[in-house]
């Protein structure tokens, strides 16, 4: 009897594992299917995503610090899983991501475009002045285009959030379909 038992546990487990094996395998087949179907869609196929950057999806994080004292909004943009050697348009939106990326809110901050290296990686640093308020609690979201441009379409974006005012937040940037 007791055999039976382990048998049957080894056999739920073992199928568990390929529940997780079989829908691991889904998402991220079907993760890198949107990726591919992003850059047939873009008219900037040069500067469109693929899995350059080591087979991984387009992702990335921008990393926002605000000096009180100089009222300067310094940011730093990490991007990996890019085009290789291809530039990226970036910044700072009003709304967030849920209203559908960036054409619902005015852009307030543009950064320096992101250039990726060889690997699909690549960072910029951008400083902006007079930032008088610092970073909000929320009504700001960063998105990231699929070029060099802001008439590229979006691709990453990224809700900015700062409920108790801190003077340094991070942003995790996703795909727009994913975040919308």
């Amino acid at each position: 009897m007791r055999n039976n038992i382990l048998r049957i546990r080894s056999s739920v487990v073992r199928g568990s594992i390929m529940v997780v094996l079989l829908f691991t395998l889904f998402a991220m087949t079907s993760v890198a299917a949107f990726a591919y179907g992003q850059s047939i869609q873009s008219p900037q196929s040069q500067n469109t995503p693929s899995s350059g950057g080591g087979g991984t999806a387009p992702a990335g994080t921008a990393n926002l610090q605000w000096n009180p004292q100089t009222k300067a909004l310094t940011a730093i943009v990490h991007l990996s899983g890019l085009q290789p050697d291809s530039s990226y348009a970036n910044h700072i939106h009003a709304g967030n991501c849920a209203t559908g990326g960036e054409a619902e809110g005015k852009m307030l901050y543009p950064f320096n475009n992101v250039v990726t290296d060889a690997d699909g990686n690549g960072t910029a640093t951008t400083t902006i002045n007079n930032v008088t308020g610092g970073i909000p609690a929320s009504g700001w979201h960063i998105v990231v285009h699929s070029g060099p441009t802001a008439e590229a379409s979006p691709l990453l974006c990224g809700n900015v959030v700062n409920p108790t005012g801190a003077t340094s937040v991070s942003v995790p940037l996703s795909l727009v379909a994913a975040t919308n």
